[in-house]
């Protein structure tokens, strides 16, 4: 029936007969469709850009790329800080430390290489590049233009299919439709030369997240600047950017693994030289020198055999001598962040700042915490001041006896542990300043403390009278809770004020050290001896600097008096007697004859500290113009400190860093109204010092 059906109105507007595709016909729709991807895309695009906040960023991003410059205190470069984690939490690929360098300073067979291999037509195109962008779309990689990569490593970083963890078509389809909206206007608004420039500055190398820019990859993977990468390590480098991580090899990797993962880079290097020859970019010569070249990254163990073109890999693993320090800024940049922000200044708009660290004595702290032989899992962390103002001249942290960099693993400033007898000095500090002296007396005999019996760390009870003084150096507990318990809400006034806080859980005499801090607070603490019995807040940053150059204004927390000076000095006396008295629990840091010899015998005074479950050591020390404090143990406060460190007092050897620093104060006048008897500084007969009201304090 329905095949005998006819249209009885055959001209009809209302039914129209199909008109038959043409070429032109064909053509039309084409463009329509055309026209109706392109505005999709820049639909899809804006919203992208409007979204992530990028299309704000973009026009800042000179600036944004543009890491500050960190000196020490004697202007001796100690790395940069990048910007670009600003605000980002999730963006941790490009954002570490590498210096920028202009195009001047790379080698021109790196950028050829770079150019010719990821973006052969970068100078003739306006940001995109249209006859690469439908594979672009399709795959999600290969082809992204220089301008578009750029904007991935940098604002586009920690947003839709990158740095995120997540995967997805629609998600490669949105950022590839945003850097097609954004890449023109970054080649429009800085020309191709400085974009070329900020690409290659910030290129993530050698695996995610852990180098950026070819500064930092020049030096880490053959130890040489930029200008002087040769053609085969040029061709080596661009070869990375598929896959940086697989340059990374461990020293347990099994050899077929690791000789297959650089074999993998080898094709990588001959690819790109091949596609340079092959574009008459380079000459047959230069092509057969390229090729062979046995290349040596320094993080791997290669044996070649062969010659020229048939040069080949035998075998590769990891170089056993490897040995990358990283910039002494790296594991500081969070820290100095955080107090540039602190002062109301925005990290983004800074170009230089001078820290208050010393580079030599940066680089010595740090080679002691992650000295051969560390245990796995033992965390350490370190501080030295400054006791004239606060400033922070080291500072490091380990774990394992790796350099820790995580602004949370940062032991030395967030480890907030039971401090234990590091205590004893300033509670003594608090009796000077209420009629005690050195020389007071005290018997070493059982005592108890809300109802719980006091013991030694050795056990046993002198039963005699002790001096303060002695009390201190054999690091009685029986004398620091009787001198403890009649102050005890004063010690807690002084101790939070110093930034210690108390353990709920722990129901024992502060007097013990109960209370928790770190060891930039306890270092900070102890210098207050030192410096006239100023506590001086800590602190890394000593000048700040726009991007212009120009000053910027600095608020400081400044110096609050703690002690009176005469009481200062007193218990800076004591703490030398804690180490040359006969007492002395630390007799190993008594200068040596070399350091008499030559000047070095500085005055050091200090104190060790162990919790009862030997989950923390402790130790702090003082010179003249220095304090430091050493921390060693669990963070999490479940395992015990390795046997070894405990009894060989690790965290006091490493106090005897001290003596090695440069020091303009050799020596400690006393202050008016101190004398001395039977060696021990005390107050002239008569003179009562006292104290500044402890913060809180009504």
């Amino acid at each position: 029936m329905w095949r005998r059906w006819r249209n009885p109105w055959p001209r009809t507007p209302f039914v129209r007969r199909p008109e038959p595709w043409t070429l032109a016909r064909a053509a039309r729709a084409g463009l329509a469709g055309v026209g109706v991807l392109t505005l999709g895309t820049l639909a899809l695009g804006v919203a992208g850009a409007v979204g992530t906040g990028a299309l704000a960023r973009v026009w800042n991003l000179r600036a944004e790329l543009q890491p500050i410059e960190v000196q020490d205190r004697r202007g001796a470069p100690l790395g940069v800080i990048d910007h670009c984690q600003e605000g980002n939490l999730t963006n941790a690929v490009p954002c570490r430390e590498s210096l920028s360098v202009p195009l001047s300073g790379v080698s021109p067979a790196f950028l050829l290489a770079y150019v010719a291999k990821e973006d052969v037509r970068f100078f003739s195109h306006a940001g995109v590049d249209l006859g690469r962008l439908p594979r672009a779309v399709l795959t999600g990689a290969g082809g992204s233009t220089i301008p578009m990569q750029l904007l991935k490593n940098s604002v586009l970083a920690g947003h839709f299919d990158y740095d995120t963890g997540r995967r997805g078509p629609w998600l490669t389809l949105r950022r590839k439709a945003t850097e097609f909206v954004l890449a023109p206007l970054v080649t429009w608004r800085y020309g191709r030369r400085e974009v070329l420039a900020m690409s290659v500055n910030s290129l993530p190398w050698i695996g995610i997240g852990q180098r950026k820019g070819i500064y930092d990859a020049a030096q880490a993977v053959f130890g040489v600047d930029p200008a002087d990468l040769t053609l085969a390590q040029s061709a080596f480098l661009v070869g990375l950017l598929p896959a940086p991580g697989r340059y990374l090899v461990a020293g347990d990797t099994p050899p077929e693994t690791a000789t297959a993962r650089f074999r993998w880079m080898r094709r990588q290097q001959l690819l790109t030289l091949n596609l340079l020859r092959a574009r008459g970019l380079i000459g047959e010569d230069a092509h057969r020198a390229a090729v062979g070249t046995p290349l040596a990254p320094r993080l791997w163990q290669v044996v070649y055999a062969g010659s020229g073109p048939d040069l080949r890999v035998v075998s590769a693993r990891r170089n056993p001598g490897y040995d990358q320090t990283p910039e002494p800024v790296w594991a500081l940049q969070e820290l100095v962040r955080r107090e540039l922000r602190a002062g109301g200044l925005d990290p983004r708009r800074v170009g230089r700042v001078v820290l208050t660290l010393d580079a030599r004595a940066q680089a010595a702290l740090v080679s002691r915490l992650t000295a051969e032989g560390r245990q796995g899992g033992v965390a350490e962390g370190a501080a030295v001041v400054d006791v004239r103002g606060g400033g922070i001249v080291a500072l490091a942290s380990s774990t394992g006896g790796l350099q820790s960099s995580d602004p949370g693993r940062q032991w030395a400033v967030s480890a907030r542990r039971p401090v234990a007898s590091t205590v004893k000095p300033l509670l003594y500090a608090h009796a000077f300043g209420d009629g005690l002296t050195q020389l007071s007396t005290f018997p070493d005999a059982p005592t108890r403390y809300a109802g719980q019996a006091v013991r030694n760390s050795s056990g046993a009870f002198l039963g005699r009278a002790v001096t303060v003084r002695e009390a201190n150096a054999r690091s009685l507990n029986t004398v620091a809770v009787q001198v403890g318990t009649p102050r005890e809400e004063g010690l807690r006034r002084v101790l939070l004020g110093l930034d210690y806080r108390p353990d709920p859980e722990n129901r024992s005499s502060p007097a013990l050290g109960t209370f928790r801090a770190a060891p930039l607070a306890v270092a900070a603490a102890y210098a207050s001896f030192a410096g006239g019995g100023q506590r001086c807040a800590p602190h890394l940053l000593a000048e700040v600097y726009d991007r212009a150059g120009r000053p910027l204004p600095l608020p400081r927390a400044g110096c609050a008096p703690l002690w009176d000076e005469v009481v200062a000095y007193q218990t800076f006396d004591l703490l030398t007697g804690a180490v040359n008295d006969r007492a002395s629990h630390v007799p190993f840091l008594r200068p040596t004859l070399a350091q008499r010899l030559s000047g070095r015998a500085i005055p050091l005074g200090a104190k060790s500290g162990t919790t009862d479950d030997v989950n923390d050591t402790w130790c702090a020390a003082v010179t003249p113009q220095y304090a430091m404090a050493v921390w060693i143990g669990d963070p999490a406060g479940v395992r015990s400190v390795p046997v070894t460190l405990y009894r060989e007092q690790t965290a006091c050897r490493e106090v005897a860093l001290l003596r090695e620093l440069p020091h303009d104060r050799l020596s400690l006048s006393p202050p008016p109204g101190i004398t001395r008897v039977g060696g021990a500084a005390v107050p002239l007969s008569g003179l009562r010092p006292r104290n500044p009201a402890p913060p809180g304090a009504p």
